[in-house]
């Protein structure tokens, strides 16, 4: 941000409709990183961001604030339920066994290697890395949206992967 300006700040009903209109990426987002627990996690994001609504700048990338607020909450939920003691109601309900960290590593290579490299490159640069869609369009020598529709292509080859 250049010295002498100030971020733009949304009053409460431009915030509550950034919100609504974010709330669908947000519970997606959510849905396939904590299954269940979604939409308890979906909850806790809006009253963390809406006490924080302050200190949102709406010149900068809004759903990524959002965003990073919802995986903080679910790092912070996952947490809370690590630490609860597991009774013997719980175990009963239990889910079925995951499959280990390693099986999961060799599961994401294998579908990230079918993707074609720039899609790869570009999927894994903005995902694992946090670069700009500005930052990948300017490395690879493409305009913005060709970069989006690369992300949107491999993100839904990855879906359609899936069981």
């Amino acid at each position: 941000m250049p010295i002498g300006t100030e971020p733009r700040r949304l009053v409460d009903t431009e915030f509550a409709q950034f919100l609504a209109r974010s709330t669908p990426a947000v519970h997606g987002f959510l849905r396939r990183l904590c299954g269940a627990d979604a939409d308890d996690v979906l909850q806790e994001t809006m009253a963390k961001v809406w006490r924080l609504r302050h200190s949102f700048d709406a010149t900068g990338n809004g759903l990524a604030w959002l965003l990073q607020a919802a995986f903080r909450c679910h790092l912070d939920h996952r947490q809370r339920r690590a630490r609860q003691p597991a009774t013997a109601a719980t175990e009963d309900l239990a889910a079925p066994a995951t499959p280990c960290s390693a099986e999961l590593r060799d599961e994401v290579s294998h579908h990230l290697a079918a993707l074609p490299p720039l899609e790869r490159d570009l999927l894994l640069g903005f995902h694992v890395h946090g670069r700009s869609l500005r930052d990948l369009a300017a490395a690879h020598r493409l305009p913005l949206n060709t970069v989006k529709s690369h992300l949107h292509r491999a993100r839904r080859r990855l879906q359609e992967e899936q069981p």
